[in-house]
């Protein structure tokens, strides 16, 4: 007797992936602004010590705004990564080589990733210029980057961003300053 498809479990089946695919957006919602809650609670003790100085707490504190969507913004995270990438801090510079080269966001939830995608600015040279740095400081990753980003830069682009590593702490650093020509 051949087997027969169970037309009561396939339906079953079915509206259960229905349902779940309907809920992916609710989910992604609530995850995403889990994750900003936790990133913005994080900031009020970030805070004194960014102020005084302190290039860990000035990274993280970056890191927790950037970058795109509610209580986020690439301003102020670049303008935190910027004063710890100004000590010289690997992280920190790794950090403004993703904003440069257009990974305005980690994790977008499931509708934005396109979105971040479409409005992320680069800027190939000053991208290059931080993870170079970031390197010469002994962030592996970020050798890795820099290596891949030269793959895809042509010599006027790569030329400009060994001008700017030459002179690395008068490149532009806040986001601002450094799409002021695009904007």
């Amino acid at each position: 007797m051949a087997n027969k498809p169970n037309i009561k479990a396939s339906a079953y089946k079915l509206a259960i992936l229905l349902s779940a695919n309907m809920l992916a957006g609710c989910v992604a919602a609530g995850i995403h602004g889990t994750t900003f809650a936790v990133k913005a609670s994080d900031r009020a003790g970030l805070e004194d010590a960014a102020q005084a100085g302190d290039p860990e707490a000035q990274t993280r504190l970056g890191i927790s705004y950037c970058c795109r969507g509610p209580g986020f913004s690439t301003q102020k995270a670049t303008e935190w990564l910027c004063k710890a990438a100004a000590q010289d801090y690997a992280i920190a510079q790794y950090e403004l080589g993703r904003i440069y080269n257009g990974a305005t966001s980690r994790t977008p939830a499931p509708g934005q990733k396109l979105t971040h995608i479409a409005l992320a600015k680069k800027n190939k040279p000053l991208s290059l210029m931080w993870f170079e740095r970031a390197t010469a400081n002994g962030h592996e990753k970020a050798a890795e980057k820099a290596a891949d980003l030269r793959d895809d830069m042509d010599a006027g682009e790569i030329a400009d961003a060994d001008a700017l590593l030459a002179d690395w702490r008068s490149a532009p650093c806040t986001y601002d300053v450094a799409f002021a020509e695009s904007d």
